[in-house]
């Protein structure tokens, strides 16, 4: 029994907890429509032309190349992440404007927290 509550009055338990609209994170990613669009945005991400002759859109959590031809499984395999969560915005699920590539990795780290993105070395000593 926790001490701060008044024993002689009831509780009653807290209703669910659903995302805005009503519709669940997993259900913005598993419609057709979905799927549809990140296989358009994986071909994109693997065949761009990068800077130095190197194919393939980089890792937008750490920086570094994520290996196309790894199946997506993969820890260092392609990953669709969102910009904005799925959890905290489920009508930009399929918003290709919100998807970013990841490594499966990075993108299980990051979890559904703000993004970790490092910005560089300072330029001098603070």
């Amino acid at each position: 029994v926790l001490s701060y509550l008044d024993p002689t009055e009831s509780v009653q338990p807290m209703p669910p907890q659903r995302h805005p609209g009503g519709i669940s994170a997993y259900v913005g990613r598993s419609t057709r429509r979905y799927r549809k669009l990140r296989a358009a945005f994986r071909h994109e991400c693997a065949t761009e032309d990068q800077p130095g002759g190197t194919t393939g859109r980089p890792c937008w959590l750490c920086g570094k190349p994520i290996d196309y031809s790894l199946p997506d499984d993969h820890p260092d395999g392609f990953n669709l992440d969102h910009a904005y969560t799925v959890a905290d915005r489920p009508d930009l699920a399929e918003d290709p404007a919100n998807f970013r590539p990841a490594h499966k990795a990075c993108n299980g780290l990051r979890g559904n927290n703000d993004p970790f993105i490092q910005i560089g070395s300072p330029s001098e000593d603070w």
